[in-house]
């Protein structure tokens, strides 16, 4: 299986700095749906050391 990859042909009659915006804003759309995709993943690392912790706390009472 080949690693994912993104390909890049430049536009002909495009300046650089419409380019370069394009190209920010295509990455940032990776990146957010990463980042998305990532926190609604239940169970991650984090989740772990919380849990480990409920259990070996002490008991609160009022």
């Amino acid at each position: 299986m080949s690693s994912p990859r993104i390909s890049y042909t430049p536009r002909p009659n495009t300046v650089p700095e419409g380019e370069v915006a394009s190209l920010a804003s295509v990455y940032r759309f990776i990146l957010d749906s990463h980042a998305k995709k990532k926190a609604s993943r239940p169970g991650g690392p984090d989740d772990a050391e919380e849990s480990k912790n409920d259990r070996t706390a002490k008991p609160k009472y009022n």
